[in-house]
């Protein structure tokens, strides 16, 4: 019977109250939903902290405000000071404080007008997102069913993140941390009470009070709060004289400005965030510091801009980041690191650490150094000198052109642009026949950035393989990063997922030392006091001078040059780029080398002459260790047996009985390289001339042209009076004193002895010269003259 009558009851209610329930139920969907979210919109700065959390740079907001994303926490300090000055009850309410508005209500009766809003930081976080809103009565209970709501959403350590990151510090300061940096050029968390103090009542009349103006109305507001903290027992009364005798910053600081060009680069990338970094503070400012001396040098021969980055070698992070020097007025803005530059002779470290690696050439085997003409392409060594045939090794440290354009030949123009690619050079992306041979000397456009990330990707290589117990990273990273890599679990393999460790430290090793032409003409040896592999390059016209080097610890890059291309004679790799790579690497402490890796070096023979793999021909056997695919490399190709009669005449078995032949061991370069290799090495000798009776059917090559190469493109201009230009053709012969008598398409034009020069006019089109000597050997060679 009761159930019965409550049961009616509830029927009646429901059916004359329905309105007000659906009236409430409206008002609970809109109080759900009358958050905005997100709460604020603002643009904010990009910021950019380093390796331990310090400001190093930041980018303005699109709205010209110094606004800083939002900050993970208050610190204790203003938190009480904030409190204590606009909100003691905090804590407790829920975003509205009725005692407060009681007290402002009656205060302001008693004054005639407004003297207090009651305002509590929820509401002020709720007035600061609703920009714009006039201040009034309707507006503040609005502001008020706000500030519940945000209670509900937010916890109360949220709600004063909210409050400090959005609160207006004066002028275009907005937010704690952007506060903390402009008027005490330190982060937050190291603010004192006093400074907290004052930062508490900045926001409370931002456009009244300043640092700037109203100071002794600030200062005065500043004590009030402190000597109200010292009432709270918030601090010691023994500590507020001391305090209240503090003085408020004179002006506002400019935020620092270590790594401008990296900010730019990260702002492109992580807009409107706090980026932490990588950089270490003290490596930035010593990069800064060498670089802007270096540019006030180079400026006085207009040479405008240099860049420079550091990177962690095992780990690929970035250290310092130097864009451009930070003191030039000539394109400042340009970020030279990631700019594209002509890579000049710093890619032929790489190509020589694949040829080992894959077993194509020998760390030390002679390379061909000649004058050379590949199908019209004419690459000369920078002082324009040949040695005929020079160690590889010696070749890379005196960075020769010829024999880099004739491993690139053997090589494989497309394989690496394939390998470049493998390394992280995202702008080697043409074909093989846009780049052609030209890419070892600077035929293609690197970055800086790239250029660092891939030397140090393989010096990391060879320091985790030593340390991984001859084991390789499975993923190794080969660009650069500017936020610290996560220490992940490292999945290992003895298999290399790219160049072997082996190859690695042969290539280093040739590194070790750099020559190049002196003033003199003559080679010097360059060395750094730490022992660290580098390379510098000076691309085509003098328009980049690079420098690079690995250590165990550190990977340094350095550009030289003019943002705008413009060319310089002194701009060469070795004068410009190198000491400041010396400056830099001397400022570390002094390390050592990087650990031969033992498990990936297996012991090789070689020929002592000629580097290549040791024939049965060779005269001495030198053991070295090398990466286990030089085992295919190939078998010496310049040893070989001759035979003579008693006198040391070269015979045959057609003229000469075997039982009377001597048999001998003889190295013997070809006509060319041996033209030029004898020069400098006197001890060469010459192979015997066949005896007269022994000359039938010998097909043995005792001459080669040096220019034209087969099948060459000549271009005859004519001068002035319209008559044609000579080409100066090149031979060379095993018999430096012989005759060599000379043809053009079967017709004589005369003889050369010692030097074999020869003058040659022809008219448009395809020809043939040919030369014999006086025993009647003779080579042919296929020419054509184009308009």
């Amino acid at each position: 019977m009761v159930s019965e009558i409550i049961h009616r009851r509830i029927k009646r209610l429901i059916k004359y109250k329905r309105p007000i329930f659906a009236l409430s139920a409206l008002l609970l969907i809109w109080f759900y939903f009358c958050l905005p979210d997100p709460l604020f919109s603002d643009p904010y700065s990009t910021v950019l902290n380093d390796n331990k959390g310090q400001l190093i740079g930041a980018k303005i907001s699109a709205d010209g405000q110094w606004r800083f994303p939002l900050i993970d926490s208050v610190p204790e300090n203003f938190e009480d000071a904030i409190v204590t000055f606009e909100d003691k009850r905090f804590r407790s309410h829920l975003g509205v404080d009725l005692f407060s508005i009681m007290r402002a209500v009656i205060q302001n009766i008693k004054a005639g007008k407004v003297e207090s809003g009651a305002s509590t930081l929820s509401m002020q976080v709720i007035r600061m997102s609703r920009k714009g809103k006039s201040r009034n009565v309707y507006q503040k209970i609005i502001e008020m069913i706000l500030a519940v709501r945000l209670e509900f959403r937010y916890s109360k350590d949220e709600i004063l993140q909210l409050y400090a990151s959005h609160a207006p510090f004066g002028g275009n300061v907005v937010g704690l941390e952007a506060a903390s940096w402009r008027y005490y050029k330190k982060h937050q968390s190291k603010l004192s009470v006093t400074e907290a103090c004052m930062l508490a009542v900045l926001p409370n009349a931002p456009s009244l009070i300043h640092i700037s103006k109203n100071r002794d109305r600030l200062l005065e507001k500043r004590n009030r709060l402190l000597i109200k903290m010292k009432d709270e027992n918030l601090i010691e009364e023994s500590d507020l004289a001391l305090y209240l005798l503090e003085k408020i910053p004179s002006k506002p600081y400019p935020l620092p400005s270590n790594a401008r060009h990296l900010l730019e680069y990260v702002h492109k990338i992580q807009p409107e965030t706090i980026i932490n970094s990588s950089i270490d503070s003290d490596i930035q400012l010593m990069a800064n510091e060498i670089g802007n001396y270096h540019h006030q040098i180079y400026a006085q021969s207009d040479i405008h801009n240099l860049s420079i980055l550091v990177l962690d070698t095992k780990t690929g992070e970035v250290k310092a980041y130097l864009g451009n020097a930070t003191n030039t007025t000539q394109e400042s803005a340009v970020d030279m690191i990631q700019s594209k530059r002509s890579s000049g002779s710093v890619l032929k470290p790489i190509l020589y650490a694949h040829m080992i690696d894959e077993g194509k050439m020998m760390p030390q085997e002679l390379l061909k150094d000649v004058p050379t003409q590949i199908k019209g392409f004419n690459p000369k060594n920078y002082n324009r000198k040949y040695s005929g045939a020079t160690p590889a090794d010696i070749a890379l440290a005196m960075s020769l052109n010829v024999p880099a354009v004739y491993s690139l030949k053997e090589y494989g123009v497309e394989p690496f642009i394939h390998r470049l690619q493998e390394h992280g050079f995202t702008s080697i992306n043409k074909s093989a026949n846009h780049y052609g041979l030209s890419l070892i000397l600077g035929g293609g456009e690197i970055t800086l950035w790239n250029l660092c990330g891939a030397y140090a990707s393989m010096g990391s290589t060879l320091v985790n393989f030593n340390k991984n117990d001859g084991k390789y990273k499975v993923n190794q990273d080969k660009t650069p990063s500017y936020s610290p890599r996560s220490p992940n679990k490292v999945e290992l393999s003895k298999t290399p997922r790219g160049l072997s460790a082996g190859s690695i430290y042969k290539t280093f090793e040739a590194m070790l030392k750099v020559i190049r032409p002196g003033s003199d003409g003559e080679w010097e040896q360059f060395n750094s006091s730490m022992p660290i592999a580098w390379k510098t390059g000076t691309s085509f016209g003098h328009r980049d001078a690079w420098a690079v080097g690995v250590s165990p610890n550190y990977t340094v890059g350095v550009w030289v040059g003019n943002a705008d291309g413009e060319g310089k004679n002194s701009l060469v790799g070795v004068s410009k780029a190198g000491p400041i790579l010396f400056d830099i690497f001397n400022r570390f402490s002094s390390g050592v080398f990087f650990e031969e890796p033992i498990d990936d070096l297996y012991p090789t023979y070689t020929c002592s002459k000629s580097g290549f793999l040791a024939s049965s021909y060779c005269e001495v056997i030198d053991t070295i260790y090398s990466s286990n695919q030089s085992q295919k490399s190939t078998i010496c190709p310049y040893h070989k047996l001759i035979h003579t009669d008693q006198s040391g005449m070269r015979v045959t078995s057609i003229c000469e009985a075997p039982s009377a032949m001597k048999h001998q061991k003889w190295f013997e370069l070809p006509p060319s390289m041996a033209f030029y290799y004898r020069k400098k090495h006197p001890e060469y000798k010459m192979l015997p001339s066949f005896r007269k009776d022994c000359m039938q059917n010998v097909t043995s090559e005792v001459m080669s042209f040096l220019y034209p190469s087969e099948k060459s493109k000549i271009y005859l201009p004519t001068d002035i009076d319209g008559i044609q230009e000579k080409a100066i053709f090149k031979a060379a012969h095993q018999d430096p004193s012989g005759l060599l008598y000379w043809h053009l398409d079967n017709v004589y034009l005369g003889y050369t002895q010692e030097f074999h020069n020869m003058e040659i006019t022809a008219s448009t089109g395809n020809h043939f010269v040919t030369i014999v000597d006086g025993d009647g050997n003779q080579v042919k060679q296929a020419f054509e003259v184009i308009n």
